[in-house]
């Protein structure tokens, strides 16, 4: 029995494309980490900022009165999903950063002009208007993914029931964050290929679907190590520490912002690779460098 050579060589080249992702974010890891740092500050930084103002605005309301203060709770939804917004297109703009470092284009043109040459957000600021569309498409499709998988988690509740559900409720919840996260990455290469200056935001989006076209594994997996470092950081950060420091010294002011800032760096430090897999995805020639093995080169089918 014969297999197609598609399905022969999907396998293949999503290994050999994860090999270079983990490669290229170890070797030039201080570079990354320089990127990811000042956006991963600011989104948190957004994001507590938010919710310290979100959790004022109901302190200020009387318990039972939330109805006659519905311009009030509007207020914390537009609060809370703008940080997100705003995080969010941080996080694009670390991935249009990265995105120039991996396909080179902060690199000197004929004129010899080096004076961006080591920006590396430049492109990002000279592209800003698109990608804050691009940030718009993306962050709604996530929303309206979040949104679908709600309504699929709800409706089974009512079929089977919430006692026999509501254990699992959980799990379910992170699993379908993780499948829409997933479907959403299929829109990831849009920011580098906009940053090249030859196509518009809604052909880079639909290009960026067709480039993910046997990569879909890979972005999953590079999905879940995101978000799996990024729990990992957290985690360690908030609960090992603690074997570091005396008792009373947990409760100071300082030691709070101190893990706080402390998770957020490595936070950041997890984020790199699957900026780098978009960037890599987004110019196929780049996995086919001669920077790679042979043996490691994706193969033409």
């Amino acid at each position: 029995m014969s297999v197609p050579v598609a399905e022969v060589g999907v396998l293949p080249r999503s290994r050999s494309f994860l090999i270079e992702v983990h490669s290229l974010y170890r070797k030039q890891f201080a570079r990354w980490f320089s990127i990811t740092v000042p956006t991963s500050v600011l989104a948190a930084a957004v994001l507590l900022l938010a919710d310290r103002r979100i959790k004022e605005i109901f302190r200020n309301i009387p318990r039972g009165e939330t109805q006659y203060h519905l311009k009030e709770v509007a207020a914390t939804w537009v609060l809370r999903f703008g940080s997100f917004f705003v995080s969010w297109l941080l996080g694009c703009f670390a991935l249009a950063a990265i995105a120039t470092v991996v396909g080179r284009l902060d690199d000197a043109g004929d004129d010899g002009d080096v004076v961006w040459r080591h920006d590396s957000h430049q492109r990002a600021r000279e592209h800003l208007g698109a990608l804050v569309v691009v940030a718009l498409v993306t962050f709604c499709s996530f929303l309206a993914g979040m949104a679908a998988a709600e309504f699929v988690e709800l409706a089974a509740a009512r079929l089977v029931g919430w006692a026999h559900i509501s254990r699992f409720f959980y799990v379910a919840a992170v699993i379908g964050y993780v499948l829409v996260a997933s479907i959403v990455s299929w829109l990831g290469m849009a920011i580098p290929l906009v940053l090249k200056g030859t196509t518009t935001v809604w052909s880079a989006l639909g290009k960026s679907v067709e480039l993910s076209s046997g990569y879909e594994g890979a972005l999953f997996l590079l999905v879940v190590e995101s978000m799996l470092g990024s729990y990992l950081a957290w985690y360690a950060t908030y609960h090992d520490w603690r074997l570091l420091f005396p008792v009373h010294l947990r409760h100071t002011l300082w030691y709070g912002w101190g893990v706080y800032v402390v998770a957020v760096l490595a936070t950041a430090a997890v984020e790199p690779p699957i900026f780098v897999g978009f960037s890599l995805l987004a110019d196929p020639e780049l996995l086919n460098a001669p920077s790679l093995p042979s043996s490691e080169q994706t193969p033409h089918i």
